[in-house]
């Protein structure tokens, strides 16, 4: 095992707190049964953006801006342009 530090909201702790004594196990078991389903159900998803860009294609998206490359953080999440 390896040892780590995660830093949750109060009400994350409170719930894992109440939910392990319900269980009756350690905390850090709960944490890590919940964090192996997460895990588990997120494997195989495509996170590359090819999904988005083989629909995009699908539909012929064309135009939108001609500096999207360059200024890409601007247009995912409103950041300064360059």
């Amino acid at each position: 095992m390896v040892r780590t530090q995660v830093y949750l909201t109060e009400e994350q702790h409170k719930t894992l707190t109440h939910l392990a004594k319900v269980r009756n196990q350690p905390m850090a078991e709960l944490v890590r049964e919940l964090l192996a389903k997460g895990l588990h159900e997120n494997v195989g998803k495509d996170i590359s953006g090819k999904t988005a860009m083989k629909n995009l294609f699908k539909i012929r998206a064309t135009g939108g801006p001609t500096d999207l490359s360059t200024n890409l953080d601007h247009y995912l999440y409103g950041g300064p342009k360059k």
